[in-house]
């Protein structure tokens, strides 16, 4: 009788865990992604420290066949405006996941951050030369017609 509560205990434990994971493969709407990356980027565009001024934010489909994105770009002209925009990308629950060292050249450094629930990057790339500062792009994936 122990045996088979503990065993419907362990299938149920089962069921919910499948259920679960399931459940946090399916990625966002498109409207919610690009609701999600407005909300992230406004908080990046708050922070008077960064010195960003917003470029653009829009829908496009330059994901061809149909599909669309959202994206958001911004810039700064402070390159220590970078330890900022890493740590508050951070803590809106973006991780790194690209060494900037794998895309480092002469001219630039890269960080990219993906926030792994709504599938939204940013990318931060470092310019140095003639005008040195901080780009910052944010996008959604790729979405299908809807």
């Amino acid at each position: 009788m122990r045996a088979r509560r503990h065993a419907f205990s362990a299938v149920l434990f089962c069921v919910v865990a499948v259920t679960a994971c399931a459940a946090a493969a399916e990625p966002p709407t498109l409207e919610e992604a690009a609701r999600q990356l407005d909300t992230d980027a406004t908080s990046l565009l708050s922070a008077a420290e960064l010195h960003l001024s917003a470029v653009e934010s829009v829908t496009d489909d330059a994901c061809g066949q149909g599909r669309a994105r959202h994206f958001f770009r911004a810039e700064s002209d402070l390159v220590d405006a970078t330890a900022g925009l890493l740590e508050r990308l951070q803590a809106l629950g973006y991780h790194k996941v690209v060494d900037d060292l794998d895309l480092r050249d002469e001219a630039q450094a890269v960080a990219v951050l993906r926030n792994p629930r709504t599938r939204v990057t940013f990318e931060l790339t470092v310019l140095s030369g003639d005008e040195p500062g901080v780009q910052v792009v944010g996008r959604t994936i790729c979405y299908a017609p809807g």
